[in-house]
């Protein structure tokens, strides 16, 4: 594990992680990201608003659920080889190739920086091993699909210079249909390519470069009509299932591009490690708002992004039973995006058009001591001082198409189009504005066996403060301020029945102070988009996390997890006049909502999981059978709770069967993912007056693997 940034056994980290090995993700299927909710305690992640790459992740409570634009920041990081993504529109990767997933609850921003408020998805993709060799696999199954991967390992010098080449591709039809063609829409199809040279001229000395290239042509992002009476979108007709109307081109494309150097040197003052990126994303993409069988509400965006981040951080022992990390981080990264949409329900020949330019910077210095006060009672505390600066250009435009928009023109609807005149409510604005926040932790473990181990820790996390990317009038572009979230956790790691069974437990208590809510709203004639982020108030998440491990005989493997979640506002009151009118109404102006002592977004109160491995010999081989079964409570999916955005609780059954022969240089495997087909949602979100949008979880999937190593 390298949860602490630093290699530790997982049953030693005084916090609450999971990892998730490359074993388990060929067992589970487990393609990306959104396929681990239920299995890891208090974890949601989700497709954020219908993008098909863009993560929502809830952690314990905490997290971004409904706003994929990169000006609303992020409350889980991911971060992939030691890089932090600086948004989470591009985090929904491809799982080929990895050493493993770990996913660290609670705040981290002491290590990991601002934003971690909810917690850190850590990636760990598998390194060269200088040795001569590769791998791969063929998929086939429903829904057309048709994937293949590959790694080679090769030595250049030997034990000086390996290489490594990793490729994956993945093709499926969409899960939807259109229909108005009959035909499938919001397909996959990604290509992966990635590479590696590791150099180690000396035994205290390597330097890694990792080069990854990302093309992916999906389909258009697609989003279910589950507005309710009252909206204007809503029709009794609409089917509750996999189907949709869409007349927008099927087509989002993203590339991406990635240059990471790491070295690491252990020398006289510790094992100095410098992490050196810089990473580019484009993208193109169509989405149909409405659904229904009518032109009603289309858009298109396009945007451009970069980031580059440089870390260095030395760890070394000052006395023989301390030991500190040291470090220093800097982040610079912006974005350039456009989006056109056109409201032909409202006007046939109308075209708005937003447009944002972003560019932040980040500077950190961080600490960390663990003190070994005796070999069975440890202290630790840590650390983080951070500097932001957040420029933001925002400008809503509005034009008239005197011969009627087309969606399949996309940007060229302003060829021969008329720019009306600027509202001077909402002309285009430049703002900047910079924060500095202190965050840190202390902590305490102590071995009360061989096998058992109590912890408990406080740490103090923070969210940046931004500006509002998408308004329609300019004061409210803001700034919106940082949020805090004060983190108390306690918890019990253990081993028993000579190491046969691991039984974890933590409970913990959040406190979330002037917590960033975002809003959305549509307003005008024709309707323009808001999204405005607010500094709501306080809320509060508790609860219990349970994880274990039983091996009852050779062969047999259970595990199961099981997360209890209490979350609700403690304060949250939207305005100060007289109460707002329920949905689908418009809120007049200066009209109160108070949300208090509602449950969070993404927060069911009981989740888990149970999942059997048996291995046997059979054939002149190895045979092993996974059986899970996944539970994932009701909940919301905003916290406005209008009819539409409650979600149901759902219950999943997965399954694979493998064989190998006995040298095992090849399998074959038999899997399935939500066999009883259970149909739910797992995204709802109401945009009054005009609609609500909803996207159901993936239906029944099964197919066969072909795995090979050499």
């Amino acid at each position: 594990m390298t949860a602490q940034k630093r290699e530790e056994n997982l049953q030693s980290v005084p916090l609450s992680v999971a990892a998730i090995s490359s074993t388990t993700i060929e067992r589970l299927h487990v393609r990306d990201f959104k396929d681990i909710t239920g299995t890891v305690p208090n974890v949601q992640v989700q497709v954020n608003a219908g993008l098909s790459l863009a993560a929502s992740y809830v952690i314990r409570g905490i997290g971004i659920a409904a706003n994929p634009s990169p000006y609303v920041g992020t409350e889980v990081g991911t971060v992939i080889d030691g890089v932090v993504l600086s948004v989470n529109q591009i985090a929904l990767i491809d799982n080929f190739d990895l050493e493993r997933i770990e996913v660290l609850r609670g705040p981290q921003g002491t290590l990991f920086g601002a934003n971690t408020t909810g917690g850190v998805i850590n990636v760990i993709t598998a390194q060269p091993t200088g040795q001569f060799g590769g791998y791969g696999q063929v998929t086939l199954g429903n829904y057309s699909r048709m994937d293949g991967a590959f790694a080679l390992n090769f030595p250049i010098i030997d034990d000086v210079l390996a290489g490594k080449v990793s490729y994956s591709h993945r093709q499926r039809d969409g899960y939807y249909t259109n229909l108005y063609t009959g035909d499938p829409i919001g397909g996959s199809n990604s290509s992966q390519l990635r590479a590696y040279l590791k150099w180690t001229p000396e035994a205290h000395l390597d330097v890694t470069w990792i080069g990854q290239v990302q093309k992916i042509r999906d389909g258009t992002d697609v989003l279910l009509d589950i507005a309710y009476p009252g909206e204007i979108f809503f029709r009794p007709t609409t089917p509750f299932a996999f189907q949709l109307y869409s007349n927008v081109p099927d087509k989002h494309n993203t590339d991406t591009t990635s240059n990471t150097i790491t070295a690491n040197w252990e020398g006289g003052i510790g094992r100095v490690t410098s992490i050196t990126n810089y990473l580019t994303w484009k993208s193109l993409g169509y989405q149909d708002i409405d659904g229904i069988d009518a032109p009603g509400y289309a858009q298109v965006g396009k945007q451009d992004g970069w980031q580059i981040s440089q870390e260095l951080r030395d760890l070394f022992h000052p006395v023989e039973s301390v030991e500190m990390l040291v470090g220093l981080y800097a982040q610079q990264w912006g974005y350039y995006s456009n989006g056109q949409n056109w409201p032909v329900f409202s006007s046939p020949t109308a075209i708005g058009e937003t447009i944002n330019k972003e560019k932040t910077t980040n500077l950190a210095a961080f600490t960390q001591v663990w003190w070994d006060v005796t070999d069975r009672l440890r202290l630790q505390g840590g650390l983080r001082v951070s500097y932001e600066t957040v420029r933001m250009y925002e400008a809503s435009v509005s034009f008239v198409q005197p011969a009627g928009t087309d969606p399949a023109k996309g940007f060229s609807n302003l060829v021969g189009a008329t720019q009306l005149p600027l509202n001077p409510l909402n002309l285009p604005t430049e703002a900047e504005k910079s924060w500095t926040n202190v965050g840190g932790k202390v902590a305490a473990d102590y071995k009360i066996t061989d096998d058992v181990m109590a912890y408990g820790y406080y740490a103090r996390g923070f969210k940046s403060g931004g500006f509002n990317g998408r308004v329609t009038l300019a004061a409210n572009i803001g700034p919106y301020n940082p949020e805090y979230v004060d983190s108390f956790e306690a918890g019990i790691k253990s081993h028993w029945l000579d190491n046969r069974l691991r039984l974890n437990i933590a409970a913990f208590y959040n406190n979330w102070q002037d917590m960033q809510v975002n809003q959305v709203f549509y307003r005008g004639n024709p309707p323009v988009g808001s999204s405005t982020i607010l500094n709501a108030g306080k809320s509060t998440t508790k609860g219990v996390e349970l994880d274990g491990e039983w091996v009852p005989v050779d062969g047999l493997r259970i595990n199961g997890t099981l997360g209890y979640l209490n979350t609700y506002y403690n304060v949250f009151k939207q305005g100060n006049g007289p109460t707002c009118a329920p949905p689908p109404a418009i809120p007049s102006p200066g009209c109160s909502n108070d949300y208090s002592g509602r449950p969070l977004v993404y927060s069911p109160e009981w989740n888990g999981s149970l999942s059997a491995t048996y291995t046997w010999a059979v054939g002149g081989g190895k045979a092993d059978a996974t059986l899970q079964y996944i539970y994932n409570g009701d909940r919301w999916g905003n916290y406005t709770q209008a009819p539409s955005e409650f979600l149901k609780a759902y219950s999943l059954l997965n399954a694979n069967l493998t064989w190998s022969p006995a040298k095992e240089h090849w399998a074959i495997s038999l899997w399935g993912r939500n066999l009883t087909n259970e149909k739910y949602l797992n995204l709802a979100l109401d945009a009054p007056p005009l609609f609500s949008e909803g996207l159901f979880g993936a239906p029944r999937e099964y197919g066969i693997d072909f795995r090979f190593n050499f």
